[in-house]
């Protein structure tokens, strides 16, 4: 597994669908973030009944770099900051199918990068029409 990462953020994909989050320290911390944006992925679905599609905005901050907003019908979230602009590209390109996963990366007793989605199965799948 190939992994794209920053300091704050990194970058897989799973099955050619882009896999992103923040990188945290340890195991446990990710599971506290990971389930705290599937609470708030899961509120933001219920905003509209039987639409439960989103929209990503990348909003450029006074460094140049970026941070993903995520905007339901009524709601946003701002899920990931300090995007340099080659990972928003990555991002972008593997966007094909318009759906990516969003989780949470940690470094285990080895000292490697793992993806929460695929050691806890934690994540959520979101759809974002073009």
């Amino acid at each position: 597994m190939i992994v794209y990462q920053t300091d704050d953020v990194a970058l897989t994909f799973l099955n050619d669908i882009p896999a992103i989050g923040p990188r945290l320290p340890n195991k446990e911390d990710a599971l506290i973030v990971a389930k705290s944006y599937l609470r708030l992925i899961e509120k933001l679905a219920r905003e509209k009944k039987g639409n439960p599609r989103c929209s990503l905005r990348f909003l450029k901050q006074a460094d140049g770099r970026y941070t993903l907003i995520i905007k339901g019908p009524d709601m946003a979230l701002e899920t990931l900051s300090n995007l340099d602009e080659l990972m928003l590209q990555r991002f972008k390109r593997g966007l094909k199918r318009n759906l990516f996963i969003l989780t949470c990366f940690f470094d285990d007793r080895e000292g490697k990068l793992s993806c929460l989605a695929l050691t806890e199965g934690m994540g959520a799948v979101l759809y974002s029409p073009g």
